[in-house]
């Protein structure tokens, strides 16, 4: 059995640590999102200037508000049958963006940690090799 160097476990431990960043990362996200949704109120007063509905990439909505143009991602469903009255859009002033209710999805947190706890089973095994192989 191939032992396992410093150089491979510090690899594998920085990879870890990413991972759990950008997990905490998209939850802030998302649950900053769910705080405007939930506290304040859609905006109206904006234009739609284009659709763009793709099948493979993201589909997003070009729209105006306050002056200035924003792409907004929305879900391939929402953007074929596109209904300005259906779909609500909110504004994050921190931030200076538009998005759409459904931006972004509880499955894309999961998703994130799934993808951390799967690095922490790889770290588990890089450390188990190292402790049989010596």
């Amino acid at each position: 059995m191939k032992r396992v160097t410093n150089k491979e476990l510090i690899s594998v431990i920085l990879i870890n640590i990413g991972a759990l960043a950008f997990a905490i990362y998209i939850w802030l996200i998302y649950d900053h999102r769910q705080t405007i949704i939930n506290s304040e109120e859609p905006i109206q007063n904006y234009s739609v200037l284009e659709v763009n509905c793709y099948r493979k990439k993201g589909s997003n909505i070009l729209i105006e508000f306050k002056g200035k143009q924003y792409y907004v991602e929305v879900v391939r469903d929402k953007c074929i049958h596109f209904d300005p009255q259906k779909i609500q859009f909110f504004y994050d002033k921190e931030r200076d963006e538009v998005y759409e209710e459904s931006g972004l999805a509880v499955r894309q947190v999961v998703a994130c940690f799934i993808l951390y706890l799967c690095s922490c089973i790889w770290l588990f095994v890089v450390i188990k090799k190292r402790l049989s192989s010596s």
